[in-house]
């Protein structure tokens, strides 16, 4: 309750600062993104970095910061770091004031929040210069940092991705092996119906994604339909999405997935929740979240999990990445040491290894097989890689994400199909509430 209130307000502050015009956009601004050229110059000086994730992450950033400082003696940093709902509280606090750090962590799905209001510098100009290398990385995972304007606003320097998980040990209490490679919506339709015709009561067989903006995404991409149209409002229609939410509303009332009385009680966090502890067969978790999430399964003696890629559909693979990396503050008065920064942190093959693709798998190509070669890695955190490889080898499309779209999009998308699942609204209504709230205040 206290994260869903968190959301909250940091969306309605977010659009009360858009709807205000306020922020940095107003002083760099016009209707042209500012701009800083090529970035060359001398890597001295005061970098502030900021960045999100908890004590692990933090501990392997301010390492690979470490790296950086003694490569370039003549660099100091002033560092910044909170957990994601706090982060970018602070980080739309710091653009209406002016005071974004120099180096700021983002991540598509709040992208474009910040490229309206021209608080990014666009990097073009520094990737042409080869200030900042992309080319070992991915072109499908390179183009997540682009904003509406096609511009590059962020180097990713680590892609997640969503999976299915299937608890293999109850899969085979119900006759069931695991998921094929590749497979369909009917299929895995199809697999959860045996699952539960052979477990009843026993198990939960599948979590409630009815309400997951990632599991919808899937479903949208595998179809080939544009979730956004060019204005940022959106591009599916109330039939399709009444479509979707109809499934998961016949799976739900076939007892297939967990009661939404259970699953609001849910811990937290893919390493905690019920698939984590055995209460579940089946769900969709953070690629990048199986070798914990077998840890503490395993202190449940709860089985042996595997992860896959979402269901594809007609028009092909349903599975995006999600980039998260670092941009720079058109404020930044340090712009060659921030472009610096940032070349660094993505293709340095120390910094790599030291940073051990924690926020997703590294976009490097050859930061990335450095990791897979490791002999002492974890034989789960290997599939996840190479799961990663998998997906960005089928050219997965990438999804531009308007403005607003956390503030709106998502939370509207949980919030109603919650009224769907609870039994207050029936299906078209809250179709047709989501279509008006969302198309009212995106883009």
């Amino acid at each position: 309750m206290k994260s869903r209130i968190r959301q909250l307000l940091a969306g309605a502050l977010l659009i009360s600062l858009a709807l205000a015009g306020c922020g940095v956009g107003d002083k760099v601004g016009g209707d042209q993104p500012p701009s800083a050229g090529d970035g060359k110059g001398e890597v001295t000086g005061k970098l502030t970095v900021a960045w999100w994730g908890g004590e692990s992450r933090n501990k392997k950033t301010n390492a690979v910061i470490d790296m950086f400082e003694a490569a370039h003696p003549g660099v100091t940093t002033e560092r910044q770091s909170a957990d994601y709902g706090n982060y970018f509280d602070r980080l739309n606090v710091q653009a209406s004031s002016g005071s974004l750090p120099c180096a700021v962590q983002m991540q598509g799905r709040q992208l474009n929040d910040y490229t309206k209001r021209k608080v990014l510098l666009p990097l073009d100009d520094m990737v042409a210069a080869g200030t900042i290398d992309t080319s070992r990385i991915p072109e499908p995972v390179l183009q997540a940092g682009r904003g509406t304007d096609g511009k590059l606003y962020f180097i990713p320097y680590g892609a997640a991705y969503d999976a299915i998980a299937v608890n293999l040990t109850i899969a085979k209490q119900a006759g069931l092996d695991g998921l094929p490679e590749d497979y369909a919506w009917p299929e895995f339709l199809d697999y959860v119906r045996k699952a539960k015709a052979a477990l009843g009561d026993d198990k939960y067989v599948l979590g409630d994604l009815g309400g997951t903006v990632n599991a919808f995404n899937a479903w949208t991409l595998g179809r080939g339909l544009e979730l956004f149209d060019e204005q940022g409002k959106l591009g599916i229609t109330e039939e399709q999405l009444t479509e979707y939410w109809t499934m998961w509303k016949q799976l739900l009332d076939e007892g297939i997935t967990v009661p939404p009385q259970v699953a609001a009680e849910e811990p937290v966090g893919p390493d905690q929740g019920y698939l984590a502890t055995g209460k579940l067969m089946i769900h969709g978790i953070p690629g990048n979240a199986l070798y914990n999430a077998q840890q503490t399964l395993t202190g449940h003696d709860g089985g042996e999990l595997m992860t896959y890629r979402y269901p594809s559909g007609p028009a092909g693979i349903g599975n995006a990445v999600i980039p998260s990396g670092f941009g720079i503050a058109a404020t930044c008065d340090n712009v060659p040491t921030a472009a610096a920064f940032l070349d660094f942190f993505t293709n340095d093959l120390e910094a790599g290894a030291e940073f051990a693709s924690d926020n997703g798998a590294a976009t490097n190509t050859d930061v990335l097989q450095a990791q897979l070669e490791d002999p002492d890695l974890p034989p789960l955190k290997k599939h996840e890689l190479e799961l990663y490889q998998e997906i960005v080898a089928d050219d997965p499309p990438y999804i531009v994400y308007p403005p607003g779209y956390n503030a709106t999009f998502q939370q509207s998308f949980e919030r109603n199909w919650d009224e769907i699942a609870f039994g207050r609204a029936s299906i078209q209504q809250a179709v047709d509430t989501f279509f008006a709230e969302t198309n009212a205040t995106l883009g």
